[in-house]
């Protein structure tokens, strides 16, 4: 960080950019979290974890932590795919092709999350497993869930949808009650299943008391009784888990759901099918290819 700066600041820096060389890619939730677990900042309060928002910045535009080390999934853009010419979209056909791994798989996966703020901290998994991601952006709607039961009609792979999110009156409720009942009532197949894989309640344990904070905060939540009651009067935000520990812990679940042999068979084929798309390719007028 540049000259002139406070040290406690420069200290920051310096320990944010060994934790993220450890996590990244991560959002800046998570470093926030690493930073007062290490007793660098006092509490997880707006006023903080705003400080860490800015010195992360600076620290990125002064070139001192790399710009792809922090993840933002609340920004998406959208648009239309467009190219400058045929040599540029032949380009871009030879490396978007992938086989779709999962059609001869027992089941289909998708990860789903009421945080848009996981969505960068999981995407080398789910790219690497074409693993669908679902932001719910808090409780499912009924477009959604509709939506959802109807595929999982489609076909005869049941559905197994992982779910991370807090651990906290709404994040509880929905994947232990809400969202299987929606999909239950819009007549999802019987087979679809819903698997909380983070936060857990080893993770809560792992994480201590001093990550938590009082069950009490959420209490003009209507779900607040219903979780008291059964998880107790503490609440832990999955931005609190490790970013390392959240990837091993879908891929791990991930990978104990794919039968390997057709992985890998799929796997070949897609290799054979490139190499037959980059021969056409390779004789359209004005691609540059051979």
């Amino acid at each position: 960080m540049g000259r002139g700066k406070a040290q406690k600041s420069l200290d920051l820096v310096k320990a944010a950019h060994g934790i993220l060389e450890e996590i990244h890619p991560a959002s800046v939730r998570a470093v926030a979290y690493k930073l007062f677990a290490q007793s660098l900042t006092a509490n997880m309060g707006k006023a903080q974890t705003n400080k860490v928002s800015r010195i992360l910045r600076i620290a990125r535009e002064e070139g001192e932590i790399p710009w792809e080390w922090i993840v933002d999934g609340t920004r998406p853009e959208e648009a239309l795919p467009s190219w400058d010419d045929l040599e540029e979209y032949s380009e871009a056909v030879l490396a978007s092709y992938r086989k779709t791994w999962w059609q001869n798989q027992p089941s289909l996966v998708q990860v789903w999350s009421e945080k848009d703020t996981v969505a960068g901290t999981l995407r080398p998994v789910l790219h690497a497993y074409q693993v669908p991601f679902r932001n719910m952006r808090g409780f499912t709607s009924a477009t959604v869930a509709h939506g959802v039961a109807e595929r999982t009609l489609v076909g005869n792979q049941p559905w197994r949808i992982l779910y991370v999110g807090d651990w906290d009156p709404s994040g509880l409720y929905m994947s232990e009650v809400d969202i299987p009942k929606r999909l239950t009532h819009y007549g999802a197949s019987p087979d679809t299943t819903v698997e909380r894989v983070a936060l857990t309640e080893d993770d809560t344990r792992a994480l201590g008391t001093r990550l938590s904070f009082p069950a009490k905060t959420k209490k003009l939540d209507p779900r607040y009784s219903w979780f008291a009651a059964r998880y107790g009067l503490r609440c832990w935000e999955l931005d609190a888990l490790d970013p390392v520990v959240l990837r091993d812990r879908v891929e791990g679940a991930i990978a104990n759901i794919i039968d390997q042999d057709a992985w890998r068979h799929c796997q070949a084929v897609e290799e054979v099918e490139r190499q037959s798309l980059r021969d056409l390719v390779s004789r359209w007028p004005g691609a540059k290819w051979g």
